[in-house]
């Protein structure tokens, strides 16, 4: 095999490895990004539970049952 193909070769295999080597770490940072939304998604959903409960107790006119809540959205 002559010299330049081989050297060739080696020259693009190294160019593979890096190229997955980015793409890997890519992939990890979008994976804590995932995991960051999901959290807040999580957050925000407990939150409009916590709101729908209290707007419903007002509605009936009763005390709302989470009062602390309300505090915490100022």
């Amino acid at each position: 095999m002559d010299t330049t193909h081989v050297l060739l070769a080696l020259e693009e295999q190294k160019k593979w490895r890096e190229r997955r080597k980015r793409i890997r770490e890519r992939v990890r940072q979008l994976e804590r990004r995932r995991a960051t939304l999901r959290k807040e998604l999580e957050g925000v959903r407990r939150k409009i539970f916590e709101n729908n409960r209290i707007l419903a107790d007002m509605k009936e006119g009763n005390q709302p049952r989470a009062i602390s809540s309300m505090s915490q959205l100022r």
